[in-house]
């Protein structure tokens, strides 16, 4: 699939911790109680400066912290591993995304000194924002925003967009304006199809898809035509052409747990609350120890058959004989929930 060497870009998920409950984050049961396979696992400075010492990290383009479950403003290491990948390497390009909805003003006033980008994930204005994102507190949000921004600091405002905010898009991108964010970007949501079930949905919870076309995920437009022409989405899922997107981007996914695998979504599989623990696909592949950074280095990892098995299981004949659904899911041809959010 790929080498150590080929890698440029690391996506860190530095800790399982989160200050809120999104209703469609796998972290809680539909904005509920903690998903009970998490353990609020951090990856330490300690940690990260022996997986990466500083041959490596002035090879690496780009290191950014997002994830499955946690937001990186929440763990205890954040600033001293971003200072270290900084002062490694000056041209490195450091993002974080957050919901920006903790720490004191100094803290993000450092922030916006040494990474190059923050992607505040807010959706909506100050009466719709805590619908999605239960828990979130906008004056402190806001707060938080322009001491980053007054710092020098490059904001995007990320809008996940619902039926119940998208009135408030373009009111929203005047704030941004007026706030100082560099970019305002409408995310068009693929979590109204059912990864599970294979189908889509009008609603989620109290959450409901929007009504306007302009505003809807295109791969749910899709699912029609798709079933038309395979017969039904595990038909499709079965025949489709695996693009990795990871493979072209050189990138690599930690968790916070310290197992590496080449994305989040492959990582994503192995904590579904909703399932039987150890009953999705991933886990007849993986070998925890084996891909742990807290007991493995990188190189030794890269040596396992992990990559290459994931990798050969794109070319088996159906989901059933082994190939790997989620990479058919979110690397198929021809229906992107992912790349959609953007278009």
């Amino acid at each position: 699939m790929y080498k150590l060497e080929d890698i440029w870009m690391i996506h860190l998920e530095i800790t399982e911790k989160c200050n809120l409950a999104c209703l469609m984050c796998d972290r809680n049961q539909n904005g509920g109680d903690v998903n009970p396979y998490l353990k609020d696992r951090e990856l330490t400075f300690d940690i990260i400066r022996k997986t990466f010492p500083l041959s490596h990290i002035k090879k690496l383009k780009r290191v950014y912290m997002c994830g499955n479950y946690g937001d990186p403003i929440l763990a205890s290491d954040t600033m001293r591993i971003l200072k270290y990948f900084r002062e490694c390497n000056d041209s490195i390009k450091l993002g974080v995304m957050t919901n920006g909805c903790s720490k004191p003003r100094l803290w993000w006033e450092e922030l916006a000194r040494i990474v190059d980008t923050v992607r505040f994930g807010i959706d909506g204005l100050e009466d719709t924002h805590k619908i999605y994102r239960q828990g979130a507190i906008w004056e402190l949000i806001i707060r938080n925003v322009k001491a980053y921004i007054d710092a020098g600091g490059y904001a995007i405002w990320d809008y996940l967009v619902f039926g119940h905010n998208e009135h408030q898009i373009e009111e929203a991108r005047k704030l941004s304006e007026k706030l100082g964010f560099k970019e305002f970007v409408v995310k068009k949501t693929g979590r109204f199809f059912s990864n599970i079930k294979l189908e889509g949905k009008d609603k989620h919870l109290t959450l409901t898809k929007p009504s306007q076309i302009n505003n809807i995920n295109k791969s749910l437009t899709k699912q029609e035509n798709i079933i038309k022409k395979y017969g039904s989405m595990s038909n499709y899922l079965d025949q489709v052409k695996v693009n990795c997107k990871v493979i072209k981007s050189k990138e690599v996914y930690i968790s916070a747990e310290g197992i590496v695998l080449p994305c989040c979504w492959l990582a994503g599989e192995m904590y579904k609350w909703e399932l039987p623990y150890k009953s999705s696909q991933i886990w007849g592949l993986i070998n925890k120890d084996e891909l742990n950074i807290k007991k493995n280095s990188l190189q030794q990892i890269f040596n396992s058959d992990i990559f290459n098995m994931i990798q050969e299981s794109w070319s088996q004949q159906t989901i059933s004989k082994g190939k790997l659904k989620t990479c058919a899911l979110k690397c198929g041809e021809e229906f992107d929930q992912f790349g959609d959010q953007y278009k």
